[in-house]
């Protein structure tokens, strides 16, 4: 009797043991995790294939509201154009390694190293151009981040360092494999207030371009105050525009 008691609560304590494991969130390494966000994007292919983008963007912020278009390309150039009432008033590019900008009227002007390196940031983050299982061919780090969780979902966590070592946190959705937050400490618009904040970007409705998920939707929120700082919605986006190189030389 006395033996079989013993079985009976070893195997009871398995059980238990078993059940509790499934309970603990699974921890993935970082080439499982950018595996899941390639298959849900669209794939390797696909996000390879692209060559180059153009975003037409609304975007909202707090004192104003104006039209924007967003070029991109693989060489690391961009270029955004913004428009108010029909009129075009604000230019920033990028042209490899020099950061340019036009204020609506005279000269353009160099950016700021601190500018030039925004600029670059979002060329590089995924969601636009590349994956992220080609982040660190391009001279970036990805590391595990541990989980974090936020509205009630436990999403896996990437640190990415850029190759100039600043760095922003990648939050992944268990259920999508999307990215579908980013967090870090920067100015949101460094030639106009270098003031750095904790500013968090969700990324929302999510359609599929071609073979590509993209979100359609986006706002960034300073998460020590609460506030709103920028809405922006997508109203179209294009894959492999042909691209005319000097556009991002000059005005």
């Amino acid at each position: 009797m006395h033996r079989l008691v013993a079985a009976l609560e070893a195997a009871i304590l398995f059980v238990v043991v078993l059940s509790l494991a499934g309970c603990h969130p699974r921890t993935l390494t970082v080439e499982q995790l950018i595996e899941h966000n390639l298959q849900a994007v669209g794939g390797k292919a696909a996000l390879e294939a692209l060559r180059s983008i153009r975003i037409e963007l609304h975007i909202v912020d707090p004192e104003f509201a104006v039209d924007g278009v967003y070029l991109a390309a693989r060489s690391g150039s961009m270029r955004i154009d913004i428009t108010a009432g029909g009129r075009h008033v604000y230019t920033e590019a990028l042209d490899g390694a020099r950061g340019w900008q036009w204020k609506g009227q005279g000269q353009p002007v160099e950016e700021s190293a601190k500018a030039t390196a925004a600029l670059r940031h979002g060329v590089e983050l995924p969601g636009h151009l590349f994956g992220l299982h080609e982040l660190r061919s391009r001279g970036n780090r990805l590391e595990l981040a541990g989980r974090e969780e936020v509205e009630g979902k436990n999403y896996h966590r990437l640190r990415l360092t850029f190759a100039d070592g600043d760095s922003t946190m990648l939050y992944l959705d268990p259920d999508s494999w999307l990215i579908t937050r980013r967090r870090d400490v920067r100015p949101l618009h460094p030639d106009v207030d270098a003031t750095p904040t904790t500013i968090e970007n969700k990324m929302t409705h999510f359609r599929r371009v071609g073979d590509l998920l993209f979100s359609f939707a986006s706002i960034d929120t300073d998460l020590a105050t609460g506030k709103v700082l920028e809405k922006t919605s997508v109203r179209s986006i294009t894959l492999n525009p042909a691209i005319e190189p000097s556009i991002f030389q000059k005005l």
